[in-house]
């Protein structure tokens, strides 16, 4: 009922209900957190009280975990200063797709949820695409096709791109939720086998959009494509936590299976709710900058520190940095992966390689969150429309703020989670009650090691002060000095004007390392990339070889010839998909 009031509320004009646009957005805001509370109220009880909602609509307990994740999205996608809007709409029938347990209205309000989180015209053939896999997916077929077309829609609804638009800046995050919705629905359906193929797809699947997510990060010129990039990477884990749950149930580990459950319920927790506000954030910023173009923002928290310091906030979570739930659930995927490590070299090859892998992940990961931050925060502005960008107001940042919080939270609590999320395990794993974790602490499949974010968070912290403490004490006897002064440059100080800033005043720096006023540029980081990687030698002999410099040219024309047919392929292809899902409809409705 909240999902509905809020949906309503969304929708409908001002003039009708007479409310200030403030107070019609709060009410929204409100009823999509009266029902996430109610989803964590209801999902310790829903194993004990399955019963239907309505007549195809059951209460389980995946469906309340799915619930806070699509509410959660709800109440982010709901906008300060623009009220109304289809995504909020879209929302709340992935919520009523949450609780579907008939494949025909998974299929129906699942289409739903995605027709409505269509991006632009131009982008409507890969929109229409996620479409037609999630219904093929739901329909009825042969012996492991349903399986198969659900792991390719829940991939295919995982790479979804990044909106420019602020309205529609928490989409993706909706397209992958129904995705993996659908894969979770269809492998635990009591007549699904799934078959080693099946499993090493979704691992191998997961760790390559991944990886394909942070190189976009890593090299695009686009801030919404970087922000999708790392805020993409939990919907990729999801999947590669899901394949290592099928592999350890094939094994027939139990501890194993139930390890691996509870990473993807932290992921949907925990990660989740941050890569929503870091998308909202990132819409905000594109939006208050005027520009998608990484070359003309900069220097935000000179001009913005409200919205820089949640944009930070964010950013810092989703680096799989201690005590948030991203190295929780990096440490979880380790163990789990130690866990099935079997005897001989060569059978634990596979598990090694997901091992290096995760470790080149988290290390391109932060060189990505470094390039991002210093290209929007730090610095100066690169633009004149920059240079004015707004503060956002605390109304408008509340939601994400909320989201952070929340997860922040049960980051500092993953045995709590798992303890309320029980029913969820059960669910996933289809073994009996095992023995709940502690409260702040989680114990690996082997029992000996553990991991308690609190406690080593405290003694990183504590080790870092004496380090700093150390240092000032070794300047201070250099120097004999109290006090050291900070210097943005040795040359330039405070209230002075440069040329290079565009008539900007130089202001005091915020950083306690000081601020830089000069950035490399936007390819920072694929340079570095190149001059390690590519000697310059290699390159010069390269650049000489004629079919490469012939393939460059023909691949130009290639572009300009698919840019011209553009129009005529969107409206060709979204006629076929509509008229191949309409087959598939009927097809499944008549069986």
């Amino acid at each position: 009922m909240p999902v509905i009031l809020a949906s309503l509320l969304s929708v409908t004009a001002e003039r009708w209900i007479g409310l200030p646009p403030g107070q019609q957005r709060l009410a929204c805001q409100g009823m999509w957190l009266i029902a996430a509370l109610g989803a964590l109220f209801v999902l310790p009880w829903s194993a004990a009280d399955a019963r239907s909602v309505l007549p195809v609509f059951t209460l389980d307990p995946l469906g309340c975990l799915f619930l806070m994740v699509f509410v959660l999205l709800g109440c982010c996608a709901e906008r300060w200063i623009r009220p109304g809007g289809r995504l909020p709409l879209a929302c709340a029938v992935a919520s009523l797709a949450a609780f579907a347990t008939d494949a025909v209205a998974l299929m129906v309000t699942g289409c739903l949820a995605l027709v409505l989180a269509l991006p632009e015209r131009q982008k409507a053939s890969a929109g229409c695409l996620r479409i037609l896999l999630f219904a093929a997916g739901c329909a009825p077929g042969p012996v492991h096709g349903a399986e198969w077309m659900a792991i390719v829609a829940a991939l295919a609804c995982a790479a979804g791109a990044g909106r420019r638009q602020a309205d529609f800046a928490v989409a993706p995050m909706l397209e992958a939720g129904c995705g993996l919705l659908l894969l979770c629905r269809v492998l635990l359906r009591p007549d699904s086998i799934v078959t080693p193929a099946m499993t090493a797809t979704l691992v191998a699947g997961g760790m390559t959009l991944a990886f394909v997510r942070v190189f976009s990060a890593l090299t695009t010129r686009k801030s919404s494509v970087a922000t999708m990039g790392l805020a993409g990477l939990p919907a990729a884990l999801s999947i590669t936590s899901l394949g290592l749950l099928s592999l350890a149930s094939n094994s027939g580990s139990a501890l194993t299976a139930h390890v691996a459950a509870g990473t993807l319920v932290l992921q949907l927790v925990t990660l989740w709710p941050v890569a929503i506000a870091f998308l909202r954030t990132g819409g905000l910023v594109s939006e208050g900058a005027g520009s998608d173009h990484l070359g003309r923002l900069g220097g935000l928290i000179l001009f913005a520190p409200r919205l820089a310091g949640l944009f930070a906030a964010t950013l810092l979570v989703l680096t799989f940095l201690p005590p948030a739930g991203g190295f929780t659930i990096l440490w979880l995927q380790v163990e789990t992966a130690l866990g099935l490590l079997p005897d001989g070299f060569t059978a634990a090859l596979p598990s090694l390689a997901f091992l290096l892998a995760l470790g080149a992940l988290v290390a391109l990961t932060g060189l990505s969150a470094l390039r991002l931050a210093g290209l929007l925060l730090l610095g100066g502005a690169r633009s004149p429309r920059m240079a004015a960008c707004p503060d956002a107001i605390w109304p408008a940042l509340a939601p994400a703020m909320g989201a952070l919080l929340f997860a922040i939270v049960t980051g500092l609590a993953p045995g709590g989670v798992l303890r309320l999320a029980e029913p969820v395990l059960q669910q996933l794993t289809g073994a009996s009650r095992l023995t709940p974790q502690p409260v702040f602490t989680l114990v690996a499949p082997d029992g000996l090691s553990s991991w308690m974010p609190c406690g080593v968070t405290a003694l990183l912290l504590m080790v870092v002060v004496i380090i700093r403490l150390v240092q000032q004490q070794a300047l201070r006897s250099r120097t004999g000095a109290l006090t050291l002064k900070r210097e943005i440059l040795p040359d330039i100080h405070t209230g002075e004007t440069t040329p290079w800033l565009g008539g900007l005043t130089t202001r005091a720096p915020w950083l306690p390392f000081g601020e830089p006023l000069i950035w490399p540029g936007v390819d920072m980081a694929p340079s570095l990339l190149r001059s390690v990687l590519f000697p310059q030698g290699r390159l010069r002999f390269m650049s000489r070889l004629r079919m490469l410099r012939y393939g460059a040219r023909c691949l130009c024309r290639l572009r300009r010839m698919l840019r011209t047919a553009a129009p005529f392929a969107d409206h060709a292809t979204a006629v076929v998909l509509v008229l191949v899902a309409l087959g598939i409809s009927l097809s499944a409705l008549m069986s």
